[in-house]
């Protein structure tokens, strides 16, 4: 055990607010992968993310991007929800992780298609090459992140913030453990964990087709782990989980959502291999296979078999995604899984893919949930893995999370 609680959730999908409607909509079977695009996508209500009131919020909003938005919106959802008892101390560390993108803002709208193409290439590695061409106001050059300061003055925590990028990602679980590291040396007492993906950018779209195809249809037989999968479901989305050590969500008198038993995110020569060091590190030490598993699993035709290739003889147990319901929000998909896990442990039921028909059988012996939700025991556990997206991706990551023994 990490002896790191999660305590607190805040979600924002296409579905709405919270993970309930998420798992709501895919119990009754209802989508939000609109059709109507070159590749249809999961859209986020803008009044799903609202600036704040006053000051020092109006002063701001100018500088605020969609992506600041819906993480300011996130991370206001989890800390709705934190109730702490007692008096504010000072003494406690604070902290927060960013799990994000590209900014979506006009600006690199037209500079990273410029820096891509000059990266293929020009002779300077890549840090130099960023360096010298990145224009100061894109945020790109240094930590923190522009979108963390935001989240800063919506949770009140006053140290710096720390920004996880790209491939190193994971779909937000390298947040996630990097946050783990920082709670289990003692350097913070509690991190915000933020992850947000805005509107793809149409050149990024371009870029995700051509590394792996993204799907071009929204329609029952082309979801997650379907034989006629053609492609991932783009989706929109952010996530926000506090995380704290239990020692000190005891002292502040709050009762865990689950237990964090383990969170790798690594990095190795293909995806295959690791995701299998993933989910070797964070099984090692449990004696029994989880009760779930929530795949990253979002309707590619290669990285869904690979994900089941690996994971499903190790998991052995009923597996779903969320991916056929509300898309895939690359930089936070996994953060909005781990959410959506706490919350089905909570409930006791696990709910079934969305757009899945026909079952690939070329993708192993799974027990997918289909149809109808499953139900869960009272203290029961949950593998969530991720991986970013792309034929050469080769980060994955796997979380093991856990209801029983957080009272």
């Amino acid at each position: 055990m990490s002896g790191v609680v999660i305590t607190a959730t805040g979600v924002i999908s296409a579905a709405g607010t919270g993970p309930s409607n998420v798992l709501d909509a895919m119990a009754a079977g209802v989508g939000f992968v609109k059709e109507g695009r070159t590749w249809p996508a999961a859209t986020i209500d803008p009044s799903q993310a609202p600036w704040p009131d006053g000051k020092p919020w109006v002063d701001n909003r100018k500088y605020a991007n969609v992506a600041a938005l819906r993480a300011v919106a996130a991370a206001r959802l989890a800390l709705q929800s934190d109730e702490p008892r007692g008096d504010d101390d000072d003494s406690v560390r604070c902290g927060i992780v960013m799990a994000v993108g590209s900014s979506a803002s006009d600006g690199l709208g037209e500079v990273m298609p410029r820096l891509a193409a000059m990266a293929e290439t020009d002779p300077r590695p890549l840090a130099k090459l960023l360096y010298d061409e990145v224009p100061d106001y894109s945020y790109i050059r240094g930590i923190p992140s522009q979108i963390g300061q935001f989240v800063a003055i919506a949770s009140g925590f006053r140290g710096s913030n720390v920004a996880v990028y790209g491939e190193g990602g994971a779909g937000g679980l390298g947040a996630m453990a990097a946050a783990i590291r920082l709670l289990e040396s003692s350097e913070l007492d509690r991190v915000l964990v933020v992850g947000v993906q805005p509107p793809l950018m149409p050149t990024l779209s371009v870029a995700y087709d051509r590394d792996d195809p993204l799907g071009t249809e929204a329609a029952p037989g082309r979801g997650p782990f379907d034989v006629q999968r053609a492609g991932t479901l783009i989706g929109e989305g952010a996530a926000a989980l506090m995380l704290e050590r239990v020692e000190m969500a005891r002292a502040r008198g709050i009762a865990p959502a689950a237990e964090i038993v383990a969170c790798e995110a690594i990095c190795a020569t293909s995806r295959a291999r690791a995701l299998d060091a993933a989910v070797s590190l964070v099984m090692a030490g449990d004696s029994q296979r989880p009760d779930c598993w929530w795949a990253h699993a979002a309707g590619s035709v290669v990285m869904d078999r690979d994900e089941c290739h690996v994971v499903g003889p190790r998991a052995g147990a009923p597996v779903t995604s969320s991916k056929g319901t509300i898309g895939n929000a690359f930089e936070c998909a996994a953060l909005i899984d781990v959410a959506l896990a706490v919350e089905a442990l909570r409930q006791r039921w696990l709910p079934p893919v969305g757009l899945l028909r026909q079952p690939d059988p070329a993708l192993g012996k799974l027990d997918v949930v289909m149809g109808a939700p499953r139900s869960l025991p009272a203290h029961g556990s949950a593998l969530v893995t991720a991986f970013s997206h792309g034929s050469d991706a080769a980060t994955a990551a796997a979380a093991l999370i856990s209801t029983g023994g957080t009272s």
